[in-house]
């Protein structure tokens, strides 16, 4: 039987789960505003932040774009299997909005359907699905 620590170093990073899963290579700012967002106000590991991040940058993809919520869903399957969640609820998402860059908030990366990526603004209501959506799960 692997020791835990065995297990977690065998455990790929985060970026790398994200390529076999949606078959693409995360773009490099994929997962803002919320991984900048996130990181001022959880101190735990990157990727357990980046994980959140990539989760609601997703569903955004899902819902504005119409990314396959099947590759969505595997994605959520497989981050719940392997890492650990940052908790936070409904009486906190103003703070982690407010936290968010309005800049960034005008061009959101999100992918499209054929994995293309996109820049989209996203209004208050689309981030505070996006946390529904993450605590929720």
């Amino acid at each position: 039987m692997k020791r835990l620590a065995e297990i977690k170093t065998e455990r790929p990073d985060i970026a790398e789960a994200f390529e076999k899963i949606t078959g693409t290579v995360p773009p490099i700012d994929f997962g803002e505003p919320f991984n900048t967002a996130f990181s001022k106000l959880y101190n735990g590991e990157k990727d357990e932040i980046a994980a959140a991040a990539y989760t609601c940058t997703l569903f955004l993809s899902a819902i504005l774009e119409k990314y396959p919520t099947e590759r969505l869903h595997t994605f959520v399957h497989y981050i719940q299997e392997n890492y650990n969640r940052f908790d936070f609820n409904c009486n906190m998402y103003d703070t982690i909005f407010k936290n968010m860059d309005s800049e960034k908030l005008k061009s959101v990366c999100l992918l499209k359907s054929n994995n293309d990526t996109t820049l989209r603004e996203c209004k208050k209501e689309d981030i505070f699905e996006a946390f529904d959506f993450y605590t929720n799960r």
